[in-house]
């Protein structure tokens, strides 16, 4: 039998080679020297509710069943079923033009490679840069505030998710989250992070690794168009017919997955024309805050910087009013703020971390939950109410911090008492800081509840609220406001077959493996309509 033996903790010294500590715990719990060779790491996890931190371990095992049954009669294991594997196999090219993935992020990128391993041969359709290229007009807009609507932070290959903390931690309960993470050490991730409990890929590492995953999809027979916007769709008779690009050129097309990000409003605000029923969706909103890194480690450790065997400390803040909540999100630690807007005079803020995580600061996402009666009451109606919302307070903030992506800024301690002060702390924010009133940028509720947030923040990280951190506005692109309602049984949307809306830009998922694992999702439909066989792997 298959046991998974949980919460085996181990000192952080351990972790370079885990192995023999890891036996020495299991011996103790009866297991011999045969039953050992059988154990595999399934995860780890940084404990710094101990002091010292610790590694806490799960592992599996194979056992006789008759201490198998033993270890779980006495809660020290459970039955363990690793998940299913399989693969889906192409067995006869369909007629007609090949499918199309729009958009190169993880949600496109995980579809197409789904379609390519099974034997088709998409096209690829992304808007921005490749990610060369991309990353020198990233750093133009770092650097010099000079902006390309098409490729930037959000928009070109690797998706948003390119210039973040390249985090991997998900709370999608499905099996493809270990394929999704399979594919990615295939092509150069660490293997740790498939043992992880919270991985990260880290900024730096990513363009190496988004460079192998679009080799591996060229050796599959993959075509990628770059620089190529997708300006309409041709819907007629509740049928995809064709796309049509920027340029004039018509595609015909057979099936096509839509996968393009949390910030498409216009090819929303195209579909909406075409026909289909968009839905407004809640989402959050609110702003940056980074602290000095050793405030964050001191209160998370409990001892100083000079931390050995442990990472730079993060962490995740949750409070909950009757009809709001409140939340840390994307905590990057070790990272720096970067600006991600993707109109000119919109202004609207992230984070991101390299691998090493050694920057002098943290910073994370404060947000709070929004929805369509805080759109109404700002005056905002119909399905892009969100959109409109969403909007206000990115004009809002690029107007506050004077152009050019100088972002409003204010201490913390400062906004939780309502004051304000002339200068501004020290920030990793290459485009600057500007003190300003940022309770004018939200709607009191959202304000208000914020507050109320961090002074209970102050009581689990004592500090948090300090004239050292700031307060960085605005973070808006949390997640879309608009959703593509599609069929859940084969994946096509509402109103269009052919069209197969996928990944957070669609309303689905929120982070790199979710929309990941959406855009697998997409693909196996696509592959089941196209006669696929799928084959279970032993």
């Amino acid at each position: 039998m298959r046991v998974k033996i949980p919460e085996l903790p181990l000192p952080l010294e351990a972790a370079a080679d885990p192995m023999p500590a890891l036996r020495a715990l299991l011996k103790k719990s009866g297991l011999g020297e045969g039953d050992l060779t059988s154990v595999h790491v399934l995860q780890r996890a940084l404990d710094a509710r101990k002091r010292p931190p610790r590694f806490v371990y799960t592992v599996t095992a194979d056992l006789h069943d008759k201490l198998a049954n033993k270890l779980v009669r006495t809660r020290r294991a459970v039955p363990y079923t690793p998940p299913e594997r399989y693969r889906y196999r192409v067995t006869r090219r369909p007629d007609g033009p090949p499918p199309i993935v729009v958009g190169a992020g993880p949600a496109g990128l995980f579809a197409a490679l789904t379609l390519a391993e099974a034997g088709l041969a998409p096209v690829i359709l992304e808007r921005g840069h490749a990610v060369e290229e991309r990353t020198r007009a990233v750093s133009r807009l770092y650097q010099r505030g000079e902006l390309d609507p098409d490729s930037n932070v959000c928009y070109g290959e690797g998706g948003a998710g390119t210039y973040s903390d390249g985090k991997l931690y998900t709370r999608v309960g499905d099996a493809r989250v270990d394929r999704v993470l399979e594919l990615l050490v295939e092509r150069g991730a660490d293997p740790l992070i498939r043992i992880n409990n919270r991985p990260h890929l880290g900024t730096d590492k990513l363009v190496r690794l988004l460079r192998n995953i679009r080799a591996h999809l060229l050796e599959l027979g993959a075509t990628f168009r770059f620089d190529t916007p997708l300006e309409d769709f041709d819907i007629r008779d509740g049928v995809l017919r064709g796309l049509t690009l920027r340029s004039g050129e018509r595609l015909d097309v057979s099936r096509v997955v839509l996968a393009t990000g949390h910030s498409a409003r216009e090819l929303w605000q195209k579909l909406l024309a075409r026909g289909l029923p968009l839905e407004c969706r809640p989402f959050a909103v609110g702003f940056r805050v980074e602290h000095p890194q050793a405030l964050i480690d001191d209160v998370r450790y409990g001892q100083p910087s000079e931390r050995g065997y442990l990472p730079a400390a993060d962490y995740r803040l949750t409070y909950n009013e009757d009809d709001r909540g409140v939340w840390s999100f994307c905590m990057c630690p070790g990272g720096v703020v970067v600006t991600t807007p993707t109109h000119p005079g919109e202004l609207c803020i992230n984070g991101m971390s390299h691998a090493s995580r050694s920057g002098k600061y943290a910073n994370s996402a404060l947000v709070v939950s929004v929805g369509p009666a805080d759109y109404a009451a700002a005056g905002h109606q119909g399905v892009f109410a969100g959109v409109d919302f969403q909007l206000d307070a990115e004009r809002k903030a690029y107007a506050a911090g004077g152009g050019a992506f100088v972002a409003p800024a204010s201490r913390v301690a400062d906004f939780v008492a309502g004051t304000l002060s002339a200068d501004i702390p020290a920030t990793s924010y290459r485009r600057g800081l500007v003190a300003a009133d940022l309770t004018t940028l939200y709607p009191t509720p959202v304000i208000e509840a914020l507050k109320r947030a961090m002074q209970r923040f102050n009581r689990s990280l004592p500090g948090f609220i300090t004239n050292e951190a700031k307060l960085i506005g605005v973070e808006t692109r949390t997640s879309s406001p608009v959703r593509v309602p599609r069929d859940d049984t084969d994946m096509q949307a509402i109103g269009a077959r052919g069209l197969y809306p996928a990944g957070e830009g669609m309303g689905y998922g929120g982070g790199i493996v979710s929309a990941a694992v959406d855009g697998m999702r997409a693909a196996e439909a696509v592959l089941e309509h196209s006669g696929a066989l799928r084959e279970v792997l032993r």
